[in-house]
């Protein structure tokens, strides 16, 4: 025997092994083929409790577009507020507001496909993108659309009662 063999390579676990359609119904497959897709997990015997508040803060995250609403702040930040002419702010918020609606909408289209996108939380997430512009004032309040302790109320209702009604 050669005194320099080549190592043995470690073999896959079981999990590895099984047929990614499997794992996914299994709740294995943490791979970012589709990262806000929604899916139904079948919780073991003795694990509901803990199984079902992952799968609801999963769901709430999965449902709130924050990429998108970061990028919203940034813009916002740099649209100017003081112009010779004041009428250009208001359409430049509402003009950022439905870019970013558009962003929201690919960026959940696509990051739930797999292989088609679903619609529904796709819906939801720009549902819940407006109502987050909607609190922060933004165009709304621009154009005098805003009452301020509404917009937190919906936010309240919303992010609470959204995961319980859709589960993918």
């Amino acid at each position: 025997m050669w005194p320099l063999t080549p190592p043995r390579l470690p073999s896959h676990t079981a999990a590895q092994r099984r047929p990614v359609e499997q794992r996914r119904r299994l709740g294995e497959d943490n791979g970012l083929a589709a990262p806000f897709r929604i899916r139904k997990r079948f919780a073991a015997a003795g694990d509901e409790t803990s199984s079902g508040l992952k799968d609801y803060l999963e769901r709430l995250l999965k449902l709130i577009p924050g990429e998108v609403v970061g990028i919203y702040l940034i813009g916002v930040g740099l649209i100017p507020t003081t112009y010779k002419i004041p009428l250009t702010t208001v359409p430049g918020l509402w003009g950022w507001t439905g870019i970013c609606l558009v962003l929201v909408l690919i960026a959940r289209a696509y990051g739930t496909a797999d292989p088609k996108p679903q619609w529904l939380a796709v819906f939801v997430a720009l549902v819940s993108f407006v109502i987050w512009v909607y609190t922060i004032g933004g165009p709304f309040a621009a154009s005098g659309l805003y009452v301020s302790w509404l917009g937190s109320l919906l936010v309240l209702v919303w992010t609470f009662l959204v995961p319980y009604f859709y589960k993918g």
